[in-house]
């Protein structure tokens, strides 16, 4: 399963997670806007989840209606499995850069 993307699982359901470089590059630019030059009363981190799970896929998961401590960590998780890295370098990466 996975095609040979990492995959992630929350809750009772593993989702596929897009670790391209293209997907990753344009992950980077949405977190640089989300930093340097926010919109009000948008969401980053769905945005962040529509490129690495997909449109249909970030729906499911806005619908399980995730406290605010697992909707962050999820996006940690998210961008571990894209670089490949463990969850604790990227909290860290991401506490520095913030």
């Amino acid at each position: 399963t996975g095609d040979g993307f990492p995959q992630i699982q929350i809750k009772d359901k593993l989702y596929v997670v897009d670790d391209r470089k293209s997907t990753y590059d344009k992950i980077q630019k949405v977190l640089k806007e989300s930093r340097t030059n926010p919109v009000e009363d948008k969401d980053y981190d769905m945005e962040i989840f529509k490129l690495a799970f997909g449109e249909k896929e970030a729906k499911e998961i806005q619908k399980l209606e995730l406290k605010v401590k697992e909707f962050n960590e999820l996006t940690i998780y998210v961008m571990a499995a894209i670089q490949g890295e463990e969850y604790e370098t990227i909290k860290e990466a991401m506490g520095k850069n913030q």
